[in-house]
């Protein structure tokens, strides 16, 4: 047997192994039948290949070439639901919602298939002299047939690409191998189709080439499903993501370059395949120099290998700030817990954990589980075990723990350490039989010092809010707890990664801008908490309040704008009050903010500037938002902690009454389609003559 026919033969063997091995194993899922279909389809295309590398008459062999490209048409039509359910968690509504269009593709494709003649695709068959195929050449609709496969196979490149891209670090494990082969099985059948679309003829080699191809995909999707559960898989595709389109742009790229070479080719009357490697060996040496030469290529290069190939290691800008959003993310001890347990499991590739915390009767935090309860005593037990390590990997199993009920721990790491001991973290065996190593045990340690800290906050938070009877000062404290949280969770991060990373100029850099963040955000906290406060002295001025109040609403244009809000002022001639200007403009710029917040993108705030019964200088902000509440302006007007905003104190207008009246005017409020805020101040005798 020659060795086309043998490497032909072995594709058909490995198929068969593959629908053998799924056909008996696992569960049974539209995408598993969808699968095992497509590759009989496969199978049979290889099988003709097979047997046309055996004839020795050009008619034996235009009938099996036939029955290769009957196979290879008709293929997509159960590919491409394949690709686009697998491992899909919506797989059965994904395939119902396409049902209309699968059921028509498949029976187009079929017809199709049937009815294309052989002498359509195929010119001239020739034969070595010994009688065994040497190659085929292809007329005009045979180079249609290839630029069709070649189609195909760029959309299963983009079904897969956007398959691999949603899944999560473990999922990507069970991918890496399939998505491998299939990319380069398509650069085989890119070369082959090259081929026929450039010279219209495809040599012995090339065929071959293809059953080379089809081997690798067989080995890469028969070791990922001995090794792995692929059709396990539950990956969920979020509708907002844009799909990604590497794929495409590069096949676009491809053909173009395709169609300069042979254009230049053809030009300078030079071999195409002379041409096509030197073109080939030029852009390889160009492309290998941008590597070598840009730190950046070297970068991403190295942290794409690092998450996707060698799953040990843990880029921790990443992960660190996705722990910071856990951290904050849980609004109660049990949902924090929740989050944190499945997370870390989740990055450390671990089958099951548990996190525990004592609280009075304690509360568990589960992952991996399937229903079953843990052992309460195995808290105690591991309690007494590690009383001062904390962090402890087990090298064997836990033979000091009876009962068998330590057998699945393989980590262990406190919350903290002596009294200050809130819980643990119990870890479970890691996939794909991996060990714990060094990095493991440092990333433990980072979240479950992280841990304590957010637990700490969450139990002061809690207990604070169940406290509903304590004085304002617990109230108080509250909300500055709240407003703290993430602030002192995102500092301790910075300084715990800085132990490992502070030589690391990238760590240097995000370290810098968290700290720079976090002092802005407690600043600005500490001014809200302050601005009810009265100041220490006032210094009044006789003091223009129309052009103060101008000059201060003129401030303010930018922020409106940015807001879509129209901001206007009215004012007449120069009204005087003996004032401290910088307290008065304090007012006006809240007021003018609250004005622009509340009439929203498309509304408007207006300032004006008038004189009431010839002793007052009336302020009025107007917007044209919802107004106030009313059972806010007769219960909780110029109350603090009471806010019509989500996240307000109540306070920015006690602050404005409080300066107000210490420059002797008074404040008042009103609804009249939208809300008016009136700052009444005293006239000075100069401006009520005027």
């Amino acid at each position: 047997m020659n060795l086309p026919a043998l490497l032909s033969l072995v594709s058909l063997v490995l198929l068969a192994a593959i629908i053998a091995l799924h056909l008996f194993r696992g569960e049974n899922r539209p995408q598993k039948r969808l699968f095992i279909l497509s590759t009989l389809i496969l199978a049979a295309a290889q099988a003709s290949l097979f047997r046309m590398f055996l004839a020795h008459d050009p008619e034996r062999v235009l009938v099996h070439f036939h029955n290769l490209v009957t196979f290879l048409i008709f293929f997509p039509a159960l590919g491409f639901p394949f690709f686009a359910a697998f491992g899909r968690t919506d797989e059965r509504e994904l395939l119902a919602k396409r049902l209309p269009w699968i059921i028509p593709l498949v029976i187009a494709l079929a017809v199709a298939a049937l009815v294309i003649p052989a002498r359509l695709i195929v010119n001239k068959i020739h034969f070595y002299a010994n009688g065994s195929l040497w190659g085929m050449e292809f007329p005009l609709s045979g180079k249609a047939v290839a630029v069709y496969l070649l189609l195909v196979n760029v959309l299963f490149l983009y079904l897969f690409e956007n398959t691999y891209r949603a899944a999560t670090v473990a999922d990507k494990v069970t991918l890496k191998y399939p998505f491998l082969g299939i990319l380069a099985a398509s650069v085989i059948n890119f070369a082959v189709t090259t081929r026929v679309l450039a010279l219209s003829v495809l040599e012995r080699g090339f065929l071959v080439a293809h059953s080379c191809g089809v081997i690798i995909l067989c080995v890469s999707f028969l070791y990922a499903s001995i090794r792995y559960p692929l059709f396990g898989l539950r990956v969920s595709v979020d509708p907002r993501q844009s799909p990604s389109l590497v794929s495409i742009v590069v096949a676009g790229l491809y053909l173009m370059a395709l169609g300069v070479i042979t254009l230049l080719a053809r030009l300078f009357r030079l071999p195409f395949d002379r041409f096509t490697t030197m073109v080939i060996g030029i852009f390889a040496v160009f492309l290998l120099l941008a590597v070598l030469i840009s730190g950046k290529v070297k970068k991403r290069l190295r942290t794409f290998l690092g998450e996707n190939f060698y799953l040990a290691r843990y880029n921790y800008r990443k992960e660190w700030r996705r722990y910071a959003d856990i951290m904050a993310s849980g609004s109660t001890i049990d949902e924090f817990l929740s989050n944190v347990i499945s997370s870390l499991c989740d990055t450390m590739l671990v089958q099951r954990g548990l996190i525990w915390v004592d609280v009075g009767t304690g509360k568990t935090g589960l992952y991996g589980f399937a229903g079953e309860q843990h052992d309460p005593e195995l808290i105690q037990d591991l309690r007494k075990l590690t009383a001062r390590e904390p962090v402890i990997v087990f090298r064997k199993p836990l033979v000091e723990l009876a009962r068998e009920k330590g057998k699945w721990v393989h980590a262990f790491a406190r919350l903290g350490a002596g009294e200050e001991c809130r819980g643990f973290i119990i870890l479970g065996e890691k996939d794909l039989d991996r060990s714990y190593t060094e990095e493991d045990e440092d990333f433990l340690a980072t979240i479950a010092f992280q841990a304590k800290l957010a637990i700490d906050n969450l139990l002061m938070e809690e207990r604070i809010i169940e406290a509903r009877q304590m004085d304002s000062f617990n109230r108080f404290a509250s909300f500055v707890i709240h407003d703290l949280k993430n602030t002192v969770g995102m500092l301790s991060l910075v300084a715990e990664n800085a132990r490992v990373n502070i030589g690391s100029a990238e760590f240097q850099k995000d370290a810098l801008d968290t700290i720079r963040r976090s002092v802005d955000k407690m600043q600005q906290l500490i001014t809200s908490l302050n601005v009810h406060k009265m100041p220490a002295s006032l210094s009044k001025v006789e003091t223009d309040v129309t052009g103060l109040a101008e000059r201060a609403t003129n401030d303010l244009k930018q922020v409106a704008t940015n807001a879509g809000v129209a901001l206007e002022f009215t004012g007449g001639v120069p009204m005087r009050s003996r004032i401290d200007a910088a307290a008065i403009v304090r007012v006006i710029e809240n007021l003018v903010l609250n004005g622009i917040e509340a009439a929203g993108p498309g509304g408007a705030v207006r300032v004006r500037v008038e004189m009431v019964d010839n002793e007052w200088v009336r302020i009025a902000v107007k917007d044209s938002g919802p107004g106030f509440d009313p059972d806010y302006l007769r219960d909780h007007l110029f109350h603090p902690f009471h806010s019509t905003k989500k996240q307000g104190l109540g306070i920015g207008l006690i602050m404005c009454k409080s300066l107000v009246e210490a420059n002797g005017g008074k404040i008042s409020v009103a609804n009249a389609q939208g809300a008016t805020v009136s700052v009444a101040l005293p006239a000075s005798p100069l401006a009520r003559s005027v």
